[in-house]
């Protein structure tokens, strides 16, 4: 029976790109979704999921628990929600979104109403009360995020401490001996994100092994609040000429704020960032950026997910971490230039 990657590799195309044309979510052009559709006629491709879960005794849905802290930027993290949807719909399973404020009662709820046969866990923290009764259930689960202890439950997320490092390295290299380091809000850190702690940790490491200096700005919740904040740290005299950014809101923000202050990359300022392709697109972001990678991300996890409801309890726990990628653009002025 033909498989999604079957279908790509027939019409030389990446998996994303056959869901994109089997569920209508992206634009695809004429000429690529006419190779895929006769890859698919070809191949006799279908996906029946009813079918598979009568022969399977399963639900064929996964459910996705979504909660994210009020400071985080929606748009960024939403590319996460598609992304796992696709994956999901790639293998065949439909996606139950599990939203409630209360994480942990909304587990044990779809577990024992047995409306879903594995769970990916959103926006983990360092001690996630959420994961304690999956682990207990014996339930098939992979966390998007890397906790302080996953009780056994698999775990996947992009290499944030060494995307951090490239960033530093790139503009230590460049000849840069100072920034503005613009992170998360506090509550961002102190609600245990792992993802903030384990960048802004191996940032504060790195440029101090490098001989970069850096002016941490933590920026507040809101984007006129950002772009005030932003503003004030980029339009003080004396302010430091290199920007590095982990904040998904500020970093959106930026090119009005320097269009504001009448500042011109890489003229008047070097930026470099992490965020994802999606974002960097969608607000025409022309800086040199670690790619947060969430579609990545995203099919690894479901991947680990459908592999571990196949064969529940064969293997041990796996904690994996995506390499991250640098994306060059002209946003760096090499000092002496």
């Amino acid at each position: 029976m033909a498989t999604i990657g079957d279908v790509a590799r027939e019409a030389g195309v990446a998996r994303s790109t056959v869901s994109a044309v089997l569920t209508g979510r992206k634009l695809v052009m004429p000429d690529t979704r006419a190779r895929v559709e006769a890859a698919i006629v070809k191949l006799n491709y279908s996906v029946n999921s009813g079918a598979r879960a009568l022969a399977t005794n399963r639900t064929m849905n996964l459910g996705l628990v979504v909660r994210f802290h009020e400071a985080e930027f929606s748009p960024a993290l939403a590319t996460y929600i598609v992304a796992v949807t696709d994956a999901a719909r790639e293998h065949g399973y439909g996606v139950l979104l599990l939203t409630e404020a209360d994480g942990t009662a909304a587990i044990r709820s779809a577990l024992a109403a047995r409306q879903i046969d594995g769970l990916v866990l959103l926006s983990v923290v360092q001690d996630d009360p959420r994961i304690a009764p999956i682990a207990a259930a014996g339930f098939p689960a992979v966390l998007v995020g890397m906790p302080r202890d996953s009780q056994g439950l698999d775990a996947v997320d992009l290499d944030f401490a060494a995307g951090a490092r490239m960033l530093v390295d790139h503009l230590a290299d460049a000849g840069h001996r100072e920034a503005i380091f613009v992170t998360w809000p506090e509550e961002i850190f102190r609600s245990g994100r792992t993802y903030a702690e384990r960048f802004r940790d191996s940032t504060l490491a790195e440029a101090s092994r490098r001989g970069l200096r850096l002016e941490e700005i933590a920026c507040p919740t809101g984007p006129d609040h950002v772009r005030e904040a932003l503003r004030a740290a980029l339009g003080r005299a004396g302010a430091p000429r290199t920007i590095l950014v982990h904040n998904d809101a500020a970093v959106a923000m930026l090119p009005m704020v320097l269009h504001d202050l009448d500042l011109q990359v890489p003229r008047d300022r070097s930026v470099v960032s992490l965020h994802s392709a999606e974002l960097g697109r969608l607000y025409a972001l022309p800086y040199t950026a670690v790619e947060s990678e969430p579609e990545r991300v995203s099919s690894l996890a479901v991947e680990m997910l459908v592999r571990r409801i196949a064969e529940p309890g064969d293997r041990a726990a796996v904690s994996t971490l995506v390499t991250p990628r640098l994306m060059l653009r002209d946003s760096v002025l090499r000092v002496g230039d």
